[in-house]
């Protein structure tokens, strides 16, 4: 895997207000850190970043971290290690970067893409990913882009397992082999979405118990209006 250079600066000033100017300036606050490095603030152009981010690697991307008067050692790059969004927005607020030795196994998460043509859907059946993303240990440089499951030839019912991904062998997957991956569900009908809909109702209604105080004034209540009939059967027996 390539690196992909990306400029940064250093920050002198921290903090929320210094960090909400350089964002009016399209700018991205974050800090570097990893490898028994001092911890750096810095700073990277939004646009930038967001073109990082959009590589085949996604977040797994290999960084030549370029920070104006640090010296990187040869062996050494950086990975987004988190980025912070708006809530509405999507625009990056902060991000942080990790030293990384290119020579040291690291654990990632690899995203899982769904591929070929299953006979279960043609016949109706719907595509259930079960993961879409999933753990592996490896060098940095030997990180894949994604792994494929393959729905080929798959009919209703069936299921596909992790043991079925083709994995290079510079590669060490962190999951089960048995756990499931994807697997084609039945039609569902319109009676299916009815009923669950419906269960999904009764689930949500729950019994609100009466407090005490209001459980006797109810049984009084209770009482009295059943004494009040008798009452009036007495009444009429009596005329």
């Amino acid at each position: 895997m390539e690196q992909v250079a990306l400029e940064a600066q250093r920050r002198a000033e921290v903090g929320k207000g210094p960090a909400r100017r350089l964002r009016k300036k399209d700018v991205v606050p974050g800090v570097a850190y990893g490898l028994d490095k001092e911890t750096m603030p810095i700073a990277v152009a939004r646009d930038e970043l967001e073109a990082t981010l959009r590589t085949e690697q996604g977040l797994n991307v290999l960084l030549n971290l370029r920070i104006e008067g640090v010296e990187v050692e040869k062996d050494t790059a950086a990975i987004v290690k988190e980025v912070q969004r708006h809530p509405v927005s999507r625009a990056p607020l902060s991000v942080d970067f990790q030293w990384i030795s290119l020579t040291q196994a690291i654990t990632v998460t690899v995203p899982i893409r769904i591929e070929g043509e299953s006979p279960g859907v043609i016949e109706g059946g719907v595509v259930d990913q079960i993961m879409h993303e999933i753990q592996v240990q490896c060098l940095p440089t030997n990180i894949p882009d994604h792994f494929v499951a393959d729905i080929t030839g798959m009919e209703i019912n069936d299921t596909l397992h992790v043991e079925t991904l083709d994995v290079p062998a510079d590669v060490e997957i962190l999951a089960d082999p048995s756990d499931a991956l994807v697997s084609i569900a039945p039609p569902i009908t319109d009676e299916d979405l009815e009923t669950r809909v419906e269960e999904e109702l009764l689930e949500g209604l729950e019994e609100v118990p009466l407090e005490e105080e209001e459980l006797a004034l109810a049984e009084g209540e209770e009482e009295a209006a059943e004494e009040g009939a008798a009452a009036e059967e007495a009444e009429e027996e009596s005329e």
